[in-house]
């Protein structure tokens, strides 16, 4: 697995606000990937672990949840670990603060989306999630598109390091 530490910004531990847990899925169908769109921002599906949970259960859990498909951890291959120190990253109720973000990234297949058996929290259906298999290509352009979401420099910034890993994997399948 390969990680990567983000801190362009020279933070320490004692700069740091809070810390969070998080997972994502990277879900390959031939040469497109599943993303989603939240609130402007784009990224890969997954979400924080809850207290008590590990991070295999937590992608399982938030696959469930966003997609609708129940996925066998047995199939999903750990291929990230990123540490994002964000500073000065805006809230959603509007406070500055700087977080540190863990986010353990899994490879897996894309096995489709059961409408019936998604479900979204009402942030969600308000910020309106949805997902889309895109090609390579189509999810590098979208990161650089701009928004007024002032967090998705952020995601952008964790989204470059999935595209390289994505390339590699490309690289391996040619």
């Amino acid at each position: 697995m390969n990680k990567v530490i983000i801190n362009d910004n020279h933070l320490s531990n004692y700069d740091i606000h809070t810390i969070k847990d998080k997972v994502r899925a990277i879900l390959l169908s031939d040469n497109q990937v599943l993303i989603s769109n939240y609130g402007g921002v784009v990224l890969l599906p997954g979400g924080s672990v809850d207290t008590g949970e590990t991070s295999d259960e937590a992608i399982i859990r938030e696959l469930k949840e966003e997609t609708g498909i129940l996925y066998d951890i047995k199939h999903l291959e750990k291929v990230l670990s990123l540490i994002h120190y964000q500073p000065n990253y805006p809230t959603r109720n509007n406070e500055i603060m700087n977080r540190l973000i863990k986010t353990k990234y899994y490879l897996g297949e894309f096995r489709g989306i059961d409408l019936k058996n998604i479900q979204r929290t009402d942030r969600e259906i308000q910020d309106n999630f949805h997902l889309q298999l895109v090609k390579l290509d189509e999810f590098m352009r979208i990161v650089n598109q701009p928004s007024t979401n002032p967090r998705k420099k952020f995601f952008d910034r964790e989204n470059e390091e999935v595209i390289k890993v994505l390339k590699k994997i490309k690289e391996v399948k040619e």
